[in-house]
């Protein structure tokens, strides 16, 4: 087969692993957290939707290595915790039965404990570690680390690789990017240590280096370790993309995909998490400068969803793997339609936080264009009606046309009616507006969905309610 994006679709091995093509599943924070940090049957359901959607990797997002200085209501994985190793174990199970990899992203927030508290005030009554003594923005004290808890968390981040290596994972995501603690060593703005692990570069990258020393250690010669870095962080008291160009190569020798990111949570959210007013892919060229200065393979991320950007990308050797989040949420069936030439059904992300927003406000996950969001315990297929009945839907909006996808996959005789010459609904007045571009292509892509699953849709056409009584249909959806 020929495949309209080539190198997209080209496979790419690190260390001793193959994965199937160049995309890759960025980590996405679960939802049913359970109260001892496991990972609940709701979220292996949202893991294993990327891998059957074909992604190349699936990371699981965030593993706390260390709780005893990071109180995150996070995953947590140890021997110690009922269900703590098995939950791991199923989910791996769920990735790799697909034909992805699983990765999992190990972590620790530092001086931002409890950021993933839905109970913020439930951060006053943790202890915060960083760098240095301070006060964070918000008023909480912060503890500077002691070179006991350093290495204590240093020795942490090993026993969690090798712990995930026995649950199935076949990757393992050292987070060093957006402002978590890692990257708090390496940001003069965070970091005033006066030891040896302050002041200079080489000394600010000495706790990123122990600790990928400590995961090698820990899973052995070829477990691909990636290893996730901002490429600048865009602000005063952080550091620059040259600075970030040497920071990589001194990492580099224990990496085998280094992940380039930008910004951080605190000081940079929109460059992190690219919102409909930042142009895609406006994180590329930190990764692709890095690139240039070592001998690793690089990934980038940040907005992107066009298969044909992210095709270019990787064709003119700015990067080699493209990871994408929020654009798999939208439709995590987008590396699958991919490698099937099928680029014109790919639902686009509309960067437009729903996702982000929900999780913050319910503790849950879901998506304005992609239905399954938060329901993938639920099943991905859409099940057959055991009797097939007439469907009219009055209204060619997305809604509309969602609703009528829906009723055409189950089996039953749809027929859409859309009372202007267009379908689309509001989303056509988007067609205007340059950042807007992707809702309004929603309405089209919609549109052919539903006539590929067969709906019959009927333009000029106001369904009144002679209308609906002459059509004689079942059911009416308006």
């Amino acid at each position: 087969m020929k495949r309209k994006y080539p190198n997209l679709c080209k496979p790419i091995t690190l260390g001793n692993v193959t994965f199937r093509n160049r995309m890759f599943s960025a980590p996405m924070g679960g939802t049913d957290i359970t109260a001892d940090c496991t990972i609940g049957p709701g979220s292996i359901a949202f893991y294993e939707l990327r891998a059957k959607g074909g992604a190349a990797s699936v990371t699981i997002s965030e593993c706390m290595v260390h709780p005893e200085t990071d109180g995150s209501h996070a995953y947590h994985l140890d021997l110690h915790t009922p269900g703590s190793l098995s939950s791991f174990t199923y989910t791996a199970d769920a990735i790799t039965r697909h034909g992805a990899v699983a990765s999992v992203e190990l972590s620790h927030s530092g001086q931002y404990a409890g950021t993933y508290l839905t109970d913020k005030d439930k951060k006053q009554g943790l202890a915060q570690y960083g760098p240095v003594d301070g006060i964070r923005p918000d008023g909480l004290p912060v503890k500077a680390l002691a070179k006991e808890q350093i290495a204590d968390i240093v020795a942490a981040y090993g026993n969690v690789a090798a712990l995930a290596k026995r649950a199935g994972f076949k990757m393992v995501m050292v987070h060093g990017g957006h402002g978590w603690l890692i990257n708090q060593f390496l940001l003069p703005y965070f970091n005033k240590r006066t030891d040896e692990y302050g002041g200079s570069l080489e000394n600010r990258v000495r706790l990123a280096r122990e600790v990928l020393a400590s995961v090698r250690a820990a899973v052995g010669p070829g477990f691909p370790i990636e290893f996730r870095m901002s490429g600048s962080k865009l602000f005063e008291g952080g550091y620059d993309l040259a600075e970030g160009v040497e920071i990589a190569k001194l990492l580099q020798d224990n990496i085998d995909l280094l992940h380039v990111s930008a910004g951080t949570y605190q000081r940079g959210f929109p460059v992190t998490h690219p919102s409909m007013f930042v142009p895609h892919g406006c994180n590329v060229h930190l990764a692709a400068e890095i690139k240039k200065h070592v001998n690793i393979p690089v990934a980038t991320l940040g907005g992107l969803n066009d298969p044909a950007m992210t095709e270019e990308i990787i064709a003119s050797g700015q990067d080699d793997v493209v990871e994408m989040a929020r654009a798999l949420l939208a439709d995590h069936e987008l590396p699958r339609k991919v490698t099937e030439n099928r680029d014109e059904d790919i639902v686009k992300c509309l960067r437009c936080f729903t996702c982000m927003a929900e999780r913050a406000a319910t503790a849950t996950r879901r998506c304005t264009v992609n239905p399954l969001i938060g329901r993938e315990p639920e099943g991905s297929e859409v099940p057959r009606a055991p009797r097939p009945k007439k469907v009219l839907v009055a209204g060619g909006g997305p809604g509309g046309l969602q609703a009528a996808i829906t009723a055409a996959r189950r089996g039953h005789e749809v027929v859409l009616c859309e009372s202007s010459d267009r379908l689309g609904g509001i989303l056509k007045s988007e067609q205007a507006i340059p950042f807007k571009m992707e809702m309004y292509e929603l309405g089209q892509t919609l549109g052919k969905l539903a006539r590929d699953a067969g709906v019959e849709i009927r333009l000029n056409t106001p369904v009144t309610p002679e209308y609906a009584e002459a059509e004689g249909a079942d059911t009416l959806i308006v």
